[in-house]
């Protein structure tokens, strides 16, 4: 009789020793067999417990079933003295193998949920295109490197996602070209201007900056995200267009929004002070301000302005925010999609690290709601 045999039954003793209804001689087979049986074959004994299972199309179903065969194995080898499997086990001698069978559950179960777990999506990262006057240059990370020099212009990437403009006696042609740095979905990226200005984007945004400042204004326009952190020159204002919006200022940090969830354009002041002007007014703002510019208004709002600003230090942080703006914000960075109709109409108060794994912010926010969401295939749903 061959191996594959002689323990053909073994799957069905199995069921029968996790259901706590086998008998004394059925108990006697299965322990023989896993005196003699190796690791290999154990394993494969414990896998073929939910492998046939057919709840094996929804991986949270079968997630519960090793969870539950893992619980068994923990309570029936490891049950109180008096329990009367485990005197059954002691006179049978299957104390001995009973640590390496837990250990191996043990393992099944954490490759399941490593598994189950695992959809390859990682977080945001450095990433950016830079047209620089007709030529595209894809920047990431990794070594310090010079990209461009010439006319009196140096362009360095550095090492951490930075990219550095530097122009000294550029001639006027040089100067005056506008270049264009975009984030795709997923990335991020941070840019000193040749002033010495700062300007970090977020994930699905644009700037657009000439080469140097000359005349009597430096002048941007940006799109989706970003955080400036401008140098100070009395003489020479720093404009940013937005969304039909200017925002002038001298030397300050704030931060300007105008993705499609935002409802219309914000900018939120860290500190300094900065003009917020469009077509139905304009506005003055002190520290801990924000500016909102919606159809056909403008408004300023008292708010902690560092909420808005936490992106900047690695952190999501939503406070009494809908979660339909929360999801289409985890969507670009995570470059997931995401159904905002699904979402159900409630705030969300958390604050979460960007480089965390997406399932373990999902679970923090399905912990946070009440409400159930998964990733499947590229897209958070909500599960009602």
């Amino acid at each position: 009789m061959t191996t594959m045999e002689k323990n053909a039954s073994k799957p069905e003793l199995f069921e029968q020793f996790l259901a706590e209804k086998s008998n004394a001689t059925e108990l006697n087979q299965l322990f023989d067999y896993f005196g003699k049986a190796d690791e290999q074959e154990l394993t494969a004994l414990i896998n073929a417990e939910f492998e046939n299972d057919a709840r094996l199309s929804n991986p949270a179903e079968t997630q519960n079933r090793l969870d539950a065969i893992h619980a068994k194995l923990s309570d029936q080898l490891f049950a109180q003295p008096d329990h009367q499997l485990l005197r059954m086990v002691k006179m049978l001698g299957f104390v001995k193998i009973a640590a390496a069978l837990l250990v191996i559950a043990s393992i099944a179960l954490l490759v399941a949920k490593f598994s189950f777990k695992s959809h390859n999506i990682m977080p945001g990262s450095s990433q950016a295109m830079l047209n620089l006057g007709g030529t595209v240059t894809r920047l990431g990370t990794g070594t310090d490197s010079v990209i461009y020099q010439q006319n009196g212009v140096k362009i360095d990437t550095r090492a951490d996602g930075t990219i550095v403009f530097m122009a000294v006696n550029a001639d006027s042609a040089t100067a005056s070209k506008l270049n264009t740095l975009e984030t795709p979905r997923g990335g991020e990226y941070k840019v000193t201007l040749s002033d010495g200005s700062v300007v970090m984007l977020n994930a699905g945004s644009k700037l657009i900056f000439p080469t140097d400042f000359r005349g009597s204004a430096r002048k941007v326009s940006v799109e989706g995200e970003a955080f400036f952190n401008v140098a100070k020159n009395a003489l020479k204002p720093f404009i940013v267009s937005v969304a039909g919006n200017e925002i002038e200022v001298l030397g300050t940090h704030f931060n300007v929004s105008s993705y499609p969830e935002d409802g219309g354009t914000t900018a939120t002041l860290i500190e300094g002070s900065i003009k917020f002007s469009n077509a139905y007014g304009k506005a003055i703002l002190t520290p801990n301000q924000q500016a909102f510019a919606g159809y056909s208004k403008l408004e300023v709002r008292n708010v902690t302005a560092e909420d808005f600003s936490a992106w900047t230090n690695d952190e999501f942080l939503f406070n009494d925010v809908p979660l339909t703006v929360v999801m289409q914000k985890l969507g670009r960075w995570y470059n997931v999609a995401v159904d905002p109709e699904s979402m159900p109409k409630k705030n969300l108060y958390i604050k979460i690290s960007r480089k965390a794994d997406i399932d373990e912010v999902l679970d923090m926010i399905s912990k946070a709601t009440g409400y159930h969401f998964e990733l499947n295939e590229h897209k958070i749903v909500f599960e009602k």
